[in-house]
């Protein structure tokens, strides 16, 4: 376990920010999210998923989206030694960033290739 970090692996100010993000696509304040929620997410980042999209993320959490729910999910999905580091992945999100924005389509393209 590294230096900060919890039994499950994350430190406290990336739970932190786990716990904002979470705060803020529950647009209802029920302490789920649900296929509105997310919809919401994505559209405000300029990404319109599918109800079937939608579902498959919800479908990965394995009952209600709930904050200790979205948190389990994303240890089990990060477990292992194949993960990459975070700064690795910092950086290669900014070697797309365009003033603060990434251009979806140009970022797709990037991943299909």
């Amino acid at each position: 376990m590294g230096k900060g970090q919890n039994e499950g692996g994350f430190s406290e100010d990336q739970l932190q920010m786990y716990k904002d993000c979470f705060k803020l696509m529950d647009i209802n304040k029920d302490g789920q999210l649900d296929k509105n929620d997310l919809r919401g997410a994505f559209d405000n980042v300029g990404v319109l998923m599918s109800e079937g999209e939608l579902d498959g993320l919800l479908g990965e959490i394995g009952g209600a989206c709930t904050y200790d729910n979205m948190v389990k999910m994303f240890q089990e999905k990060m477990a292992g030694d194949g993960n990459d580091s975070d700064d690795l992945i910092v950086q290669a999100f900014k070697a797309y960033d365009q003033e603060g924005k990434i251009d979806s389509k140009m970022f797709t393209h990037a991943l299909m290739t």
